[in-house]
This record gives C-alpha cells, structure tokens and sequence, in this order.
C-alpha cells in the first residue's frame, strides 16, 4: 500500500512539473510570437496596446507614424479617441491618407521609448517616428530612478490580465500569485468561466480602464511632483533626466539620416502648467513659495537640450495650445486626474494634425478645415527662469561613449 501511495506521489508531481512546464514554455512562446511578428498583420490588441492591428507593409500612399511614449500617448480614453486617432482622422479627411501607430506603454520613460523605437522601427515599416515627452515627470521619474531603466518593451502591457481599452480578460496574461504558472492560469480559467469574460469597469465614455481618478492628497501630491521640472533650483537635480532625453534626441536623429525618416518630440503639459489655480493651491500646501515654478520652463528647457544636441528632430510644444484652450474655460483634464479628458485628447489631436500637414505632408497652413484657433495660439512669454543657468545646472550633454 506503501508502495502505491508513493507511486502516485511520484506520478502526480511528475504531472504537475510537466503542467508547470508546458505553461511556462507556452508563455515564453506566445510573447515571443507576438512580439516578433513574422507574418503580414501586427496583433497590437493582443500586446494591450492603444490599437488595433497594423500591416508590416504600409498600405500605398499611406503616410505612417510610429509614436512612443508613457500613458499621456497611450490615453486614457478608448483607441478610436486618442489624439493618435483624431490626428489620422483629421489628415485623411484633409486628403492625406496617415495611419498613427500607438506603441506607448503607461509607466514608461526615456530608457524604454528608446528600447521600443529600436525594436518596432524594425518591424513595422513607417515614414516617421514620433516620442511623446509628458512634461510632468518624464525627467523627474528618470532623475529619481522612480521608473527602473531595465523594463522590457510591452512587459508592463503585457502582464496585464485585463485589457486596459475594453475590459476583456486576458488568460494569455494569467495573474501571478500561486506560485505555480499551471495553478495561475487554473484559477484565472476558473474565474472567467465563473464570472464572465469581461469586468464591469464602470467608467465614464470614452474613457478606458486607465482612467483613474485620484484621492485629492495623492492628486496634489501628484501636481507638486510635475511641478518640480519648472522650478530652477532643482535643474541640477534633474540633469540625469535630461541626458536621458538628449539620448533620446540623439536615436531619432540617427533614425532620420540612417533610414530618412522624419523623427519629432511632442511635448505634453501638466495641468500645473496651465493651471494657475492648481499650482497656487499645491504651492500653499507645500508651504513653497508659488513664485518658484516657471510652467515655461520644462517646455523650453526640452526644447534647448533637443536644439543642442539633435537640432534635426522637430519639436512641438503643446504648452501654449493648452493654455489658450484653458484661459478661455476650457476643461482639459478631468477633476483629480492627471490626464486629459476627451476634449483634451481631441486637442492634441487637432495640434498633432496640424504639425504633422505643416511640416511632413506639406497640408496648406488652414488644414485640416475647422481647427481650434487655439493651435495658432503663440509661444508663451518666457517665464523668470534664466535658461541658461538652468542648461548649465543640466548639463553637459556630451554623447556617452560607445561601449
């Protein structure tokens, strides 16, 4: 009796180290699969990307971009909303047939857009690369080491066992905390079959599951942070940050005269920026000075690093769009979110539009028709801050050696 308790013991371990083996070795195929393409179509639905599917090949006489960025490119809206789609749409209607690729990554930064546009530049075809820049913390998280350097391209997407636009459940991306795979992917079966394929997200239209309001200490805590790239005692502090940028500039030039494609930064505001209000309130409960904060300054001291280093690589500076849009009443950012609501993707959608006609398709300067008078809006007058001093304090912005 012994002897056969032992047998099945030994059988039963064996089945589930053959289990736990298949599942691990399915995982690594499945990833490696999708996110190397072989075949005609690119499944970006199934990476939990901001879209769709995309031919390698570009359709003839299609103009395409490929953008990367954190999760103010991304969106918190639904694909068809994202400024990525309104911009498509927007030239298409304007007679130039443009397909925007969204490949950002929520929780991203510098390190990681370079990771990416090194790997799906070489597997997409495309006209342009495009990073988008949030002004808020991309240098601040890189700066203080809050975002990690060695993230793997789509690895945050990717874990995620709920697709953030719809809600669908993802078993491909089975929750860890079994400490077997088999048994991972075992319980999340079971919860799908249990309780449905979808969760019940609650969430106003167009928004998606990113949307995520903050309690107010977190959401003030939030605008402080994004408020530290304009305030000029900490340029110095920040200098890793913009050196990941000048990086950053650095492979979209290669990319440009290497390949001969057209390569941009966009550069997005923090509601703090164009917010009086919001910095006063966060500055007084922060016990700092309000005069301490230039909302110029991230957007200009981005473009001076990008001008030195990588004068090629075109800049647009959504600052001064943002601003007339909220001077005039316009809610761009939903309370205690740190995104843009839908009038604020559309926006930005309308002002990539405008950049990308004017400056690659060679649009005349009125299209697309019935744009925002805000997208003409002029630069803003240069805070206090000496820039300067600011670039010194940042730099220098010598290219790293070559390993």
């Amino acid at each position: 009796m012994r002897n056969k308790c032992l047998l099945f013991l030994a059988g039963a371990v064996l089945l589930v180290g053959l289990g736990e083996l298949a599942c691990r070795l399915f995982e690594q195929a499945y990833y490696r699969a999708v996110i190397n393409p072989t075949g005609d179509i690119v499944n970006l639905t199934a990476l939990n990307y901001n879209d769709t599917t995309v031919p390698r090949r570009k359709t003839p006489g299609e103009f395409r971009i490929l953008e990367f960025g954190d999760s103010y490119v991304y969106g918190t809206v639904k694909t068809d909303y994202t400024p990525s789609s309104v911009a498509a749409n927007l030239l298409g209607q304007a007679g130039a047939p443009t397909r925007l690729v969204n490949l950002s990554e929520p929780g991203t930064s510098f390190f990681q857009y370079r990771k990416a546009m090194r790997h799906w530049a070489g597997l997409i075809e495309a006209d342009a690369l495009v990073v988008g820049m949030f002004l808020g913390n991309d240098c601040v998280e890189v700066a203080r080491h809050i975002v990690p350097d060695d993230l793997p391209v789509n690895g945050w997407l990717r874990e995620n066992f709920v697709e953030i636009t719809t809600g669908r459940k993802r078993l491909a991306a089975a929750r860890h905390g079994h400490g077997l795979r088999l048994l991972d992917y075992a319980a999340d079966a079971i919860n799908i079959k249990a309780t449905g394929e979808y969760v019940t997200m609650n969430i106003p239209e167009p928004h998606s599951g990113l949307y995520s309001p903050l309690p107010e200490e977190r959401f003030m805590e939030l605008t402080r942070l994004f408020a530290v790239a304009g305030e000029p005692a900490h340029s110095a502090e920040l200098a890793r940050g913009w050196q990941a940028l000048a990086d950053t500039g650095r492979d979209l030039a290669r990319f440009g005269r290497e390949r001969g494609m057209r390569v941009a930064v966009v550069l997005s505001p923090a509601e703090v920026a164009v917010n009086d209000r919001l910095w006063r309130k966060a500055a007084l409960e922060a016990g700092i000075d309000p005069k301490s904060f230039d909302p110029t300054l991230p957007g200009r001291m981005a473009a001076a690093v990008l001008a030195k280093v990588a004068p090629d690589v075109a800049v647009l500076d959504l600052t001064p769009v943002f601003a007339c849009a909220a001077a005039r009443g316009d809610v761009l950012y939903p309370p205690r979110e740190i995104h843009w609501n839908a009038a604020g993707n559309r926006l930005a959608g309308q002002a990539l539009a405008r950049f990308v006609g004017r400056t690659w398709l060679g649009l005349p300067g009125d299209a697309p028709v019935g744009a925002d008078p805000c997208l003409d809006a002029a630069p803003l007058p240069a805070g206090p801050a000496d820039m300067a001093a600011c670039l010194a304090a940042a730099g220098p912005f010598a290219e790293p050696a070559r390993p």
